[in-house]
């Protein structure tokens, strides 16, 4: 570049727009590379060291007349540094690739997932569906993709289910909105004298979530039901009612007549605990509550003060809430029947 474009480029403001821009396209476009890695199985099978464009070709079921199409992909991610290119093949480059490709962060990928996949729908989409009036539905999102991303939380809401349940002794539990069944899992660890109903609204989570519990060997203690509360009719038999990050699958005008229904399901004395993101917080919060707010049949996030007042009208006592993430607006609160 002439010393001369150098110079106009600076006096036009055009220059420092630019790289700012360079700056945030490339780690856009990282994100969006670690997100299809993730997917289409390239982090599992760079996990273990580099792999030759051809491995990978067969690995990943490529065919053949596009075999420098994946090249030209992989060098994106090459160009990213999020691969590097070896004597020995491609291999994986830079803490979070390598992170992403261990089984025991498979939470962390799916959320790379839900937020190259979902996220940016959402967020492009938001202006034309709003002049259409046409919301997103829950086919919108992958449901399994939802269910482990939603297990990043899971350190600190199984803290704040063993507030509410006993360690030892006979307890039922009834979790609604299951996922993948883990916090049952936690629970069932907890306290092995504790029964459990997971009730799932999606079947093909219901479907996951009872092939956990049998790879768990805790069928005996466990079901899981594909299901929606509003639907089944309450027996109080319940110690524990929980519903965790699903709050906002109910509209704002129906979560005060689902609250007392979940309540029926709940022993005299029994106890709700209910833990959710609230308004507030960090961007991924904010697309959260556009997420719930653009869906049918779902609503916006609540504020704390409103949710407790919303356990209050349903018929609870002694509602506390309190902060699970510190900065963050993650709420955990308990309501007692």
């Amino acid at each position: 570049m002439k010393f001369r474009t150098l110079v106009t480029l600076l006096g036009s403001g055009q220059l420092p727009v630019l790289l700012s821009l360079v700056r945030a396209t490339r780690q856009h476009h990282r994100l969006a590379f670690l997100g299809a890695s993730v997917s289409s199985g390239l982090l599992r099978h760079l996990a273990g060291g580099p792999r030759s464009l051809d491995g990978l070709a067969t690995d990943l079921g490529v065919d053949p007349s596009m075999r420098a199409g994946l090249e030209a992909w992989l060098q994106v991610g090459v160009a990213l540094g999020a691969l590097r290119s070896t004597p020995a093949g491609y291999a994986l480059r830079g803490y979070l690739a390598r992170q992403l490709a261990d089984p025991a962060h498979d939470a962390a990928c799916a959320l790379v997932q839900e937020v190259t996949h979902l996220h940016t729908a959402l967020i492009a989409g938001a202006p034309q569906r709003l002049r259409e009036a046409r919301p997103f539905t829950l086919a919108d999102q992958d449901a399994d993709v939802i269910a482990r991303s939603s297990r990043i939380a899971e350190p600190v809401i199984c803290e704040a289910l063993d507030t509410v349940l006993p360690a030892h002794g006979p307890a039922r539990l009834l979790e609604i909105g299951c996922g993948t069944a883990a916090y049952i899992r936690h629970a069932a660890a907890r306290n092995p004298d504790l029964t459990a109903l997971g009730l799932e609204l999606q079947p093909e989570v219901a479907t996951l979530a009872a092939a956990n519990v049998a790879t768990w060997n805790l069928a005996h203690r466990v079901a899981i039901e594909a299901g929606d509360i509003r639907e089944r009719r309450p027996e109080p038999v319940f110690d524990v009612a929980t519903l965790h990050q699903n709050i906002y699958y109910f509209a704002v005008d129906e979560r005060v007549g689902v609250l007392r229904h979940v309540g029926g399901f709940v022993k005299p004395g029994g106890r709700v605990l209910l833990t959710t993101f609230c308004q507030g917080g960090s961007a991924a919060v904010a697309v959260l509550n556009l997420w719930g707010a653009m869906t049918t049949g779902c609503g916006r996030l609540p504020t704390p003060a409103e949710l407790v007042a919303q356990l209050q009208d349903a018929g609870f006592r002694d509602i506390t809430h309190h902060r699970l993430i510190p900065g963050e607006s993650f709420f955990a609160f308990v309501g007692t029947r």
